[in-house]
């Protein structure tokens, strides 16, 4: 059936079987229109084929506009009534609606960086100097691998494996893990190594293993990237809200927005449950639909 007749003939059943209110009929009417519209844009045009994925559809829309939570409430409840309404009919093989939810939202504790605003920030660092050259590494690897600071901070020289292009770090837990490195990257840290002596100030020397120093030689700390960063944040003009873990967040983020999956996702965070690895991305709940319908093999 056409989505406008069956709306239509659901309006005045709610009046003449129901005895709806005028408030509640204006409200369902505007609410059913909206549907009608989403399901314009999905090219449908039979409610029959309005199945339950393109409903959950439908709501995760509503979701991203930042609608209140009664108003959500109600337009899912619209949803209901109207498809048990058509299933009832005959018209509808199942009410596809009858198990439709509105997410809840959950606040997102980090930013995540426009594409544009982060790759401005990773030209910053002066890489005609050993301290330059070693931020510029330090914030391509933060974004190019999404390491935490801990284990970036960790890293020895013998974690670094170029000719196998890839790098051990040690996680949450004492796990390692063992990260892919891209052309960039491997280039980047051949050229960091040539200078890594120079890091130190004058008179002094690198006293241990590490990747990362101070200018006294020292192993970099945690606060000291946090200070990197924030420099640079400074210099491209970004809020200052902006952390260490932000490169980590848009790491993720931004592989997903490119079509990665959780699971892939998961590995490279070195994350133990899928539910964690989901905070970490930024998308909205449309595109994470879009992606896992084009993705996982139970929606398929």
């Amino acid at each position: 059936m056409n989505t406008d007749r069956a709306i239509a003939d659901f309006i005045l059943f709610l009046k003449n079987e129901k005895n709806a209110s005028e408030h509640t009929i204006k409200a369902y009417s505007g609410d059913l229109s909206e549907l009608a519209e989403y399901l314009e844009t999905e090219k449908i045009s039979d409610i029959e084929s309005a199945d339950f994925f393109v409903l959950r559809g439908f709501a995760a829309s509503l979701f991203d506009r930042d609608i209140s939570k009664s108003t959500a409430e109600r337009k899912i409840a619209c949803l209901k009534s109207f498809f048990k309404y058509l299933h009832k009919k005959g018209i509808t093989d199942d009410n596809h609606a009858r198990m439709l939810k509105f997410p809840k939202k959950e606040k997102k504790a980090f930013n995540v960086f426009n594409i544009d605003d982060l790759l401005n920030l990773l030209e910053l660092p002066d890489k005609t100097e050993a301290a330059g050259m070693r931020d510029a590494l330090i914030l391509e690897l933060m974004y190019g691998t999404g390491v935490r600071v801990s284990e970036l901070t960790g890293l020895n020289i013998s974690d670094v494996d170029l000719r196998g292009m890839r790098m051990r770090v040690r996680g949450k837990g004492k796990k390692e893990r063992i990260i892919p490195l891209g052309d960039i990257l491997g280039e980047l840290i051949t050229e960091y190594m040539r200078v890594r002596a120079d890091v130190p100030a004058e008179g002094h020397y690198p006293k241990d293993d590490a990747v990362f120093l101070n200018k006294y030689g020292s192993r970099l700390t945690e606060r000291s990237v946090g200070r990197i960063v924030e420099k640079y944040l400074k210099a491209a003009q970004l809020p200052l809200d902006f952390s260490p873990h932000s490169f980590r967040h848009s790491f993720a983020t931004h592989l997903l927005e490119g079509g990665a999956d959780l699971r892939t996702i998961q590995e490279l965070l070195g994350h133990e449950s899928l539910s964690t690895t989901q905070k970490y991305t930024h998308l909205n709940l449309s595109d994470l639909l879009r992606v896992y319908d084009k993705t996982h093999p139970k929606a398929k």
